[in-house]
C-alpha cells in the first residue's frame, strides 16, 4: 500500500506537538506500508525513517511556512493553494490514500485526491475554533469550512474535536472516525538547570507549565492560582516553558498580582533542555481551554512528574488515573496543586497509577494498527 502524506512541520522545525505526532505516526505506519512525506520547503534535516519529499528544493529560514499558529501571511496562503501543484511536480507515483494534516493541507488532499482517483484522509489535530477560543482567523476557517467536508475520511484526534467537527462545522458523524495519538514511552536524557537544582536544594517545589503562550493553552489561569498555593506553599516556583504572543501580558499579569518572585519564564525549550526541566518539576499543570489531545501530559508522565489537565484538555478524557478541573476555576485548581504537593505518599500512588495507565492506552504502534484498518476498510 502507498500512502502519500502531507505534511507542514517536522522537528526541530516544528511550533508544536503537531510536528511531532506526525514524525512519530509517519514512523510507524512506513514499517507496515510504503510511505512518502510531503514538506512545502527544504528543511536541513537528517536521517529521518520514512522518505520524504520537499517541494521547493531551497531552504528559506522563516516561520511562515513552519508555524500554523504564527505569522499568518500572504506567503502562507500561497503555499498552502500551490501545495498540490508543487508536489505533482517533485512526486512521480500513483498512492493508494492521500493523508494530510489540518487546514493547511486541506486544498492540496482535495485536489491530489480527485487527480489520483483515491481516497483522502484528513487529520484533525486542532480546528480554529479550538486554537482561537472561538475567534477565528476568517481565511483559515473559511478554508477549513470548505475542505473539512471534501474528505473522504476526517480524523480528529480526540472525542472533543469530533464534538466541535458535528456541532460547528455541520460534519456528518459517519465520515468522522476519532484517532488519538500515540506516544513513545521511554528514558530521555536530561541537561539540567543549575538554578533549578539550587531552588531544589533549598526546599522549593517546582510546578511546571509547557506549550505556547496563547489564548488556547490558558497560562493566566495557571498565573492567577499562584497566591492561592501561595498562602499554603509560599517555597513554590511556577516555571513556564514556551512562547507566544501572550507573554507581554502574562509577565504585567505577575506583576499585578504580586507574585513575581515565584515565577520563572524560560520561552521555547528543546529536547534535553526541555526533559531536564520535566525532571526537576514535582508538579505538571496543563490548564488549557481547548487542547484537541495534549502530547504534553504524557511527556510528563514519561518523565515521572504528576500531572493535572483541564477538562478541556483531550488526552484526559481518556484517563481516569488523571486529576481534571475547569480551566477557569482557579480555586479548584490551587487545591488540586497544593493537594499533590503536601501529600508525598498520595502524589507518589497518583504517579505510580497515572503512569500505568497512559502506557497501556497510549501506543503509537495501537495508533498506527488503527489507521492502517481504516485504509483497508476504504480500499475494499
Amino acid at each position: 500500500m502507498k500512502v502519500l502524506m502531507i505534511g507542514w512541520e517536522l522537528p526541530p522545525f516544528n511550533s508544536g506537538g503537531l510536528g511531532v505526532a506526525c514524525f512519530y505516526l509517519a514512523q510507524e505506519l512506513n514499517k507496515r506500508l510504503d510511505l512518502t512525506f510531503t514538506l512545502p520547503t527544504k528543511l536541513p534535516i537528517n536521517k529521518v525513517p520514512f522518505k520524504i519529499i520537499f517541494t521547493n528544493p531551497y531552504f528559506k529560514k522563516t516561520y511562515g511556512y513552519l508555524s500554523k499558529y504564527f505569522f499568518i501571511n500572504e506567503e502562507t496562503f500561497n503555499l498552502v493553494f500551490t501545495y498540490a501543484q508543487r508536489i505533482l511536480e517533485v512526486y512521480n507515483e500513483k498512492p493508494n490514500i492521500v493523508h494530510g494534516h489540518d487546514w493547511f493541507s486541506g486544498p492540496a488532499v482535495y485536489f491530489l485526491s480527485q487527480y489520483f482517483n483515491v481516497p483522502s484522509f484528513l487529520h484533525i489535530h486542532s480546528t480554529e475554533i479550538e486554537r482561537t477560543g472561538n475567534n477565528p482567523n476568517p481565511a483559515i476557517f473559511q478554508i477549513e469550512k470548505e475542505y473539512f467536508p471534501k474528505a473522504n475520511y476526517l480524523l480528529p484526534v480526540s472525542d472533543l474535536t469530533k464534538e466541535v467537527l458535528i456541532k460547528i462545522y455541520h460534519l456528518p458523524e459517519e465520515k468522522i472516525f476519532v484517532l488519538p495519538n500515540g506516544f513513545y514511552w521511554q528514558k530521555q536524557n536530561a541537561e539540567f538547570s543549575n538554578y533549578l537544582t539550587n531552588l531544589k536544594n533549598q526546599g522549593w517545589q517546582i510546578v511546571l507549565f509547557v506549550g505556547r503562550l496563547t489564548l488556547q493553552k490558558g497560562p493566566d489561569y495557571l498565573l492567577r492560582a499562584i497566591p492561592l498555593v501561595k498562602k499554603f506553599l509560599p517555597q513554590t516556583k511556577f516555571v513556564f516553558v514556551g512562547s507566544g504572543d501572550m507573554f507581554p501580558q502574562l509577565v504585567k499579569l505577575t506583576y499585578e498580582l504580586g507574585v513575581q518572585e515565584n515565577v520563572v519564564f524560560t520561552n521555547f525549550l528543546r529536547e534535553e533542555k526541555l526533559w531536564g526541566i520535566y525532571q526537576s518539576a514535582d508538579l505538571l499543570v496543563v490548564p488549557s481551554i481547548a487542547d484537541p489531545f495534549g502530547l504534553v501530559p504524557l511527556e510528563g508522565l514519561n518523565n515521572n512528574i504528576p500531572v493535572i489537565v483541564s477538562k478541556t484538555t483531550g488526552v484526559g478524557y481518556y484517563m481516569n488515573n488523571m486529576l481534571r478541573f475547569d480551566f477557569w476555576d482557579i480555586k479548584e485548581l490551587a487545591n488540586k496543586i497544593v493537594g499533590v504537593l503536601k501529600y508525598q505518599k498520595m502524589k507518589n500512588l497518583y504517579l505510580f497509577n497515572s503512569k500505568i495507565e497512559a502506557q497501556q492506552k497510549f501506543c503509537w504502534s495501537k495508533t498506527a494498527d488503527k489507521l492502517i484498518n481504516l485504509y483497508q476498510q476504504c480500499l475494499q
